[in-house]
């Protein structure tokens, strides 16, 4: 294998692996380096561990990248979660300049303490917008598509437009790359989207799961009822052990059975990344000065040109977005009416 080809396969299966979220130390394509797999990727690479070896060279790597060995396989399957990346920045927007201690005013509610504009600048964000393909496998399945835009400064979900329908964006020379934690950040938004979006799904499955647990339910303590009233040769058979072991063993097939029933109905919910648009968005960041009793902190807040207003702000605790938030006592975190 040729020196240039070692060198991709190199720089292709760092990519891939990190992107799954292993961590590499391969410097160099001639010698062996090493990986720690998450989890999940052990089974899915072959590996024996979480950490192995990785070079070009099989005899001295577990995992073996070339085009002679199972490379192929194992990266294909890795490949099954990369979504595709596509970069581009806005051009002129409007940006909001004055009265902006105004306006946090009338976006934010700080429920037991008080804000002030500390400081305020033209920057620019790099919006993630991700599309994932949802799946949730039960008795039935149900599938779907969930678009999640996020602030990645702040980790809160964003209501952005469709960035597919922007003409006013341009493609960004810079490299696009996969964001891993802003994709588990994505993820979290996603999986409360999917429990709306699938309501009905999930409300059906739930119906037949408890129309077949009464249907099996009823017939077994039908049998229950009937343990004591077998009638043998005409007489009722009276043995208090006979009878106690009849509803044991009943009372054992029917938790089998429930068992069954469970494991059917058990919902398995999948998302896969499909799509990543990374937009580069010039927005004015607003420093607040949050105050809480006689303690302190600074927040920065962001006017975003499309939505034409301030973004929501995070909940420290369960990270969903609010404008109306209560003030910790000690950090000064903002906290949901939820969570506050």
């Amino acid at each position: 294998m040729t020196v240039a080809i070692q060198d991709r396969l190199h720089r292709f299966a760092t990519d891939v692996l990190q992107r799954r979220g292993a961590l590499v130390e391969w410097d160099r394509p001639e010698l062996s380096g090493s990986v720690l797999l998450p989890p999940e990727l052990v089974e899915a690479v072959g590996a024996e561990d979480e950490v192995a070896t990785v070079g070009c060279d099989v005899a001295h790597a577990e995992l073996g990248v070339n085009l002679a060995g199972d490379f192929l396989d194992w990266s294909g399957r890795l490949l099954t979660a990369v979504p595709r990346v596509g970069s581009f920045h806005a051009g002129d927007l409007y940006l909001k300049r004055k009265g902006l201690p105004e306006a946090v005013q009338r976006a934010f509610t700080w429920l037991n303490g008080k804000a002030r504009v500390h400081d305020s600048r033209q920057t620019t964000v790099e919006y993630h917008t991700w599309w994932f393909h949802a799946a949730a496998t039960s008795e039935d399945r149900w599938e779907s598509r969930v678009t999640v835009s996020l602030n990645p400064l702040t980790g809160a979900p964003i209501p952005l437009p469709d960035p597919l329908e922007l003409w006013s964006l341009e493609a960004n020379p810079t490299a696009a790359s996969f964001h891993a934690r802003s994709c588990e950040t994505a993820m979290q938004f996603a999986r409360d989207e999917i429990l709306r979006m699938g309501r009905e799904f999930f409300a059906r499955m739930d119906g037949r799961r408890s129309r077949d647990r009464k249907r099996i339910e009823d017939y077994y303590g039908a049998l229950l009822r009937e343990a004591g009233r077998k009638k043998r040769h005409g007489r009722v058979d009276d043995d208090p052990e006979k009878i106690a072991a009849k509803k044991r063993a009943v009372q054992l097939e029917l938790q089998r059975k429930l068992d069954e029933l469970d494991e059917r109905y058990a919902t398995e919910v999948v998302l896969t990344p499909v799509l990543l648009v990374r937009m580069v968005i010039p927005v004015m960041a607003v420093e607040l000065t949050l105050m809480r009793k006689k303690a302190q902190r600074l927040l920065t807040v962001y006017w975003n040109p499309l939505l034409k207003q301030f973004e929501p702000i995070r909940c420290d605790r369960c990270g969903h977005p609010t404008t109306a938030a209560a003030l910790t006592n000690d950090t000064v975190a903002p906290l949901c009416p939820g969570c506050g």
